[in-house]
């Protein structure tokens, strides 16, 4: 397996006046261009005493300059950590302690969402005004030098972090052979993939599903137009305007678009658009519905992994999403490479047809988190990582009902939310839902729903029960519930029920 380094540098000699990037900066490069800007950021980095295993954050919205930066410096073999701009200083500050970054490179804007604790070398992206004190803009001109090797497939190409929906961030190195393997493999006998196929990267790619999207589209030539945020409106401007054949979303940016086409007087034209995938979290069967209502004759593609398996664990391809097809709700079948079992608690393995956790082996899989030993070692155990993630199979195809941590434990009842929010979702006048246990004297923990409903809509317990009752078990029906503005969100779309229950266990003896 190549290093994603001379994967790229391969794509750039097979076609180097292909457009490899476009911003929102007005930055446009080819594939020749890319190269050569890669080749002198890494003496550039070389020059200022960077080295080999040497730890830079990197904190950029999507850009040309984030990926020459993060590609770079891996061709330097110093690895990037990709920083997550969204966070606050307080939240960035232990992700500085655990990785010990000696340099940092920034968007200007995103500066004051760093920590306290920074090394001594700053470089700031996009200067639109003079550089703060200690900051260097970034460099344009070229630097005299010789560059070491190449890296090495088993390399770390980047440090990625967990999304932290359960607790304390961990660091997770990311190799260039499993991150080059799932680049390959992912975009296998995708219709958006081809040389100058025009992509629209909304995800973020500090993010895995950001950054293997975008991997994939390099790979195979595409032509990315790198987008700093996410906007409903703008994305489906864009699609019309630049004539865009693959998109990769996650349930609430459908979700989104499909409101933002409610609001408009007229109907985008969308037609250019080839094959989308999403991911991150389940996605309700009526929203599947209306995303295929707007993008008529559209493949589209589900992958479920996470960043410690570097990419997709499981695929449900196009074939798998028409009406007629039994499998269509679940998460479809294990990509080539990995090898997957379910387990009991007591970790037996299960029948199909019974959930267990699911735990996953190959050479995509996490080695170790990164300086923490006691995390790894509760993570991967007998060579198999425990995903947290409670699945049946049936049929070779695994359907996910739910997070380990996420499923209510009622009267010695198991209930996975994700199945009761499906069910939700197609109340009348409901647009975001989740559901969560907590604390009853009767039965240790009860079905709470927290809703988000269209402004006009009227929407109370009893009418949810109402709706529920006759198409789920008694004890899986939800006995209170709340509305509220907005559910909070990680980066990627995943619901923090973290966040949502800790208000309900205070004073209670519940890990949340």
């Amino acid at each position: 397996m190549l290093s994603l380094n001379e994967l790229l540098r391969w794509r750039s000699e097979l076609h180097p006046d292909a457009v490899a990037l476009v911003d929102e900066y007005g930055d446009q490069l080819t594939y020749a261009e890319l190269q050569q800007q890669i080749e002198r950021c890494a003496l550039g980095w070389n020059a200022v005493g960077v080295t080999r295993g040497d730890v830079v954050g990197v904190l950029d919205t999507n850009s040309t300059s984030f990926v020459v930066h993060v590609f770079g410096l891996a061709r330097l073999q110093a690895i990037p950590a990709l920083l997550n701009w969204r966070l606050t200083p307080a939240e960035h500050g232990p992700l500085f302690d655990l990785v010990q970054p000696v340099a940092i490179v920034s968007g200007q804007k995103l500066i004051d969402q760093l920590p306290s604790n920074l090394p001594p070398i700053r470089i700031a992206l996009h200067p639109d005004q003079e550089c703060p004190p200690t900051w260097v803009p970034d460099a344009t001109e070229s630097v005299d030098g010789n560059l070491p090797p190449p890296p090495q497939p088993s390399d770390v190409f980047a440090i990625g972090f967990s999304s932290g929906t359960t607790g304390r961030a961990k660091g997770i190195p990311l190799r260039h052979e499993a991150l080059a393997r799932s680049a390959l493999i992912d975009s296998a006998e995708n219709a958006g993939m081809f040389v100058g196929a025009r992509h629209i990267m909304a995800a973020p790619m500090f993010h895995l599903a950001g950054l293997s999207n975008s991997l994939m589209g390099l790979a195979n030539g595409a032509e990315l137009h790198l987008r700093a945020g996410f906007n409903p409106q703008s994305i489906l401007e864009d699609i019309e305007q630049v004539g865009a054949v693959y998109l990769t979303a996650v349930p609430a940016m459908f979700h989104a678009m499909v409101e933002a086409v409610r609001t408009r007087v007229d109907a985008p034209d969308l037609s250019s658009m080839r094959e989308m995938s999403y991911g991150a979290s389940p996605i309700a069967p009526e929203l599947l519905r209306e995303v295929e209502a707007l993008f008529p004759g559209v493949r589209l593609r589900q992958f479920y992994g996470m960043t410690e398996v570097a990419g997709a664990l499981t695929t449900l391809s196009p074939a798998d999403h028409e009406p007629s097809s039994p499998h269509r709700q679940s998460a479809g079948r294990v990509n080539p490479g990995f090898q997957v079992r379910l387990v009991d608690r007591q970790g037996k393995d299960v029948v199909d047809g019974q959930p267990g956790e699911i735990l996953a082996k190959g050479p995509s899989v996490l080695h170790h988190y990164w300086e923490d030993s006691e995390a790894t070692k509760e993570a991967i155990v007998d060579g198999w990582f425990q995903t947290g993630d409670i699945a049946v199979r049936s049929e070779g195809y695994l359907t996910i009902m739910d997070r380990a941590k996420d499923m209510v434990v009622t009267g010695g009842e198991n209930v996975y939310p994700a199945e009761v929010e499906a069910l939700l979702y197609e109340v009348p006048g409901v647009t975001d839902v989740a559901v969560i246990g907590v604390p009853d004297e009767q039965f240790g923990e009860r079905v709470h729903a927290v809703m988000v409903t269209q402004p006009d809509a009227t929407v109370n317990l009893e009418m949810i029960m109402e709706f529920c009752r006759g198409r789920l078990a008694g004890y899986k029906l939800p006995r209170s519930m709340e509305v509220v503005a907005e559910l909070p969100r990680n980066p990627t779309g995943k619901i923090l029920k973290r966040q949502l229950r800790s208000r309900h266990w205070e004073g209670h003896i519940k890990q949340v």
